[in-house]
């Protein structure tokens, strides 16, 4: 439940014996409230306030999700739950109607507000953050102003495809265009919490784009950079342009976001502030970080059921049962699935979601389903640093070395504060073309001394080298972990025959018995 906006009448909508208050953000039926997702009230409260209008799925994308690119899935699952919420049936529907082709109607008789104009839509209680990217201003040759228009179109697309942000459509942003910014008016207009500003000018074969991230409600610079080229392909450059800021965007927003979840009691957790927190379990790799992500992203999936990220991370954390050896429980790969599979069904688009689905089936030994989709989910978003970094991960653990350092790398490039597992595919690679002094250095930078799969490699690693620090690392391993089998470790995370062979080998050498 959440108090009136501050200056926002309290606006009650009333059909039969239900409530739609929107000060306080609660549906009620005959006086008693009902648990509904935030989404679900959004709208649920456009359809209200547009009684007997069909309205187009393009207005509701518009209104309820901010015109963030979202799947045919998605919007049938919520207009689902919202007929649920009201006793409702899409075969014989007393309140929401679909008209194929078309949209939605509202056909129950709804008593408006007396009193106050219509205010603070739903989609300001919005969890998520919202974005808006402002036209780029032009500096050169007015000829030049398609480049400019066409940089942030690319750079609002891109950054749909972070589904913990919410982007305004170009077509409310492109209306600020060749106007002095406003951030108060920004935010009143577009409820954006935060905007992108950039300019781009070109002279002389070469050209200079600059970018920065604004809170609309302080005015502080967020984050900015400046990015000077060649000009060379003017669509390839503005390709890579495009990419680099939208991954860097989305990297910054959720770290601001995680960053006010941290300062809420747990009482004041939505299922956003949760999800927020347990994505701290997956650069930590520690069994407190795992049983508090736990907690939280089942209390997540409760409190918002359609929440695609959540099942999928949820999927991630169970399936650290089963890759770790973390809090245990039973059937971990099993329950990981049912999590993978719901967030892929509830949104199809989500890179994130898919990529968990595909590591769901490495783990079950699925390697061709694995490789369907990783390409899945990084043809929906591969821009995002945490999707590279893992597909290449496993890529390179069940042998594909080069394909994963690869998406490594780029995934590198595109979070230069990335956490430090990223090196895993470099390590993985190196010791592959025994380059041994090199696979012990990226194990090194991982920082992660307290995780028993670190000492595992550079044990090996040691061990082909001879050196003197080798017992020592494979010590290590089993005070981390005192019943674990090397061999079965290697064989549960999809060593091909040959490499793990070579990783014994390096543990033999450092002093494993035979």
């Amino acid at each position: 439940m959440r108090p009136p906006a501050a200056g926002v009448a309290a606006m009650l909508y009333r059909f039969d014996g239900f409530e739609l208050d929107l000060g306080r953000y609660e549906l009620r039926r005959d006086g008693a409230p009902c648990h509904v997702e935030k989404l679900v009230f959004d709208l649920l409260a456009f359809l209200v306030r547009n009684p007997g209008r069909v309205v187009g799925r393009e207005e509701v994308v518009d209104q309820v999700w901010q015109g963030r690119a979202v799947s045919e899935a998605t919007i049938s699952s919520c207009v689902k739950a919202a007929r649920r919420a009201l006793g409702d049936s899409g075969d014989d529907p007393t309140y929401i109607r679909t008209i194929r082709g078309r949209g939605f109607e509202f056909t129950g008789r709804v008593t408006a507000p007396a009193t106050a104009p219509e205010a603070a839509a739903p989609a300001e209680a919005s969890p998520l953050p919202i974005l808006a990217v402002l036209p780029f201003a032009n500096l050169s040759a007015e000829a030049d102003a398609y480049f400019a228009d066409g940089l942030t179109e690319d750079i609002i697309m891109h950054l749909a495809r972070f589904r913990d942000l919410r982007v305004i459509a170009g077509a409310s942003t492109f209306r600020f265009k060749g106007r002095e910014v406003d951030l108060a008016e920004i935010r009143a207009r577009l409820r954006a919490g935060y905007v992108v500003q950039g300019s781009v000018r070109r002279d002389a074969g070469r050209v200079r784009i600059s970018a920065q991230l604004a809170d609309a409600a302080t005015g502080l610079q967020l984050w900015g950079d400046r990015y000077d080229r060649e000009m060379g392909d003017i669509f390839a450059l503005q390709d890579e342009v495009t990419r680099t800021i939208a991954a860097t965007l989305g990297v910054t927003m959720q770290a601001a976001a995680l960053q006010r979840a941290l300062v809420k009691k747990p009482v004041e957790l939505d299922a956003y502030d949760c999800l927020l927190r347990a994505r701290r379990y997956t650069w930590m790799l520690s069994a407190e970080a795992h049983a508090e992500a736990r907690e939280l992203l089942e209390r997540a999936v409760e409190l918002d059921p359609l929440s695609s990220d959540a099942h999928a991370l949820l999927a991630n954390v169970y399936l650290g049962e089963h890759r770790f050896a973390m809090n245990p429980r039973p059937n971990p790969i099993g329950r990981a699935l049912v999590h993978a599979l719901a967030a892929t069904q509830l949104d199809p688009q989500n890179a994130y979601a898919r990529c968990w689905l595909a590591i769901v089936h490495f783990f079950r030994g699925e390697n061709d389903r694995f490789e369907v989709e990783a390409r899945r989910a990084l043809e929906l978003n591969p821009n995002d640093p945490e999707t590279l970094a893992d597909i290449g991960h496993y890529l390179a653990f069940m042998g594909e070395f080069e394909r994963g350092a690869t998406l490594s790398e780029r995934a590198r490039r595109l979070n230069p504060l990335h956490p430090g597992w990223y090196f895993f595919s470099f390590a993985r690679l190196h010791y592959s073309q025994r380059r041994y002094a090199e696979a012990s250095a990226d194990l090194q930078r991982t920082g992660l001394p307290h995780f028993y799969w670190t000492h595992l490699l550079s044990a090996a690693a040691l061990g082909q080298m001879g050196h003197p620090d080798a017992p020592a690392a494979l010590a290590r391993i089993f005070a981390l972990k005192p019943d674990v089998s090397a061999r079965d470790e290697l064989r549960k995370w999809n060593a091909a025959p040959d490499d793990l062979e070579h990783i014994m080998d390096g543990l033999r050498k450092a002093g494993l018995p035979a």
